[in-house]
């Protein structure tokens, strides 16, 4: 799967949250982006991120090693004594606030 297939019949507002995600990321450190079927993993050494391109929105799948509290959370899994999953949810890339961005950096440095 490619980045086009993943976003065609998506909303412009997705992928420019995408593309916001991917600038924010580089100025943290370098991480690599494997595209899957109906996903898009970014990894720094192992996956800290996944995409997840809906029509309207892009969910934003965290790994963390804490439960955590936001305004964007859809849903909070925990798959290990210390792992998390948080799920984000953002219509529009005005949605990712300070707050996400120190979680984002958190979870690339442990994934690192």
């Amino acid at each position: 799967m490619s980045e086009d297939e993943l976003f065609s019949n998506k909303g412009s507002n997705v992928y420019e949250i995408y593309l916001t995600l991917l600038d924010l990321l580089k100025e943290i450190g370098q991480f690599e982006v494997e595209f899957k079927k109906t996903s898009i993993h970014l990894l720094n050494k192992y996956s800290f991120g996944g995409v997840h391109p809906k029509k309207k929105w892009l969910d934003f799948n965290l790994v963390t090693n804490h439960h955590i509290e936001h305004e964007n959370i859809t849903k909070i899994e925990q798959v290990s004594k210390n792992r998390f999953h948080i799920n984000f949810r953002f219509h529009s890339k005005d949605d990712i606030n300070q707050e996400f961005l120190v979680l984002l950096k958190e979870s690339y440095q442990l994934m690192g």
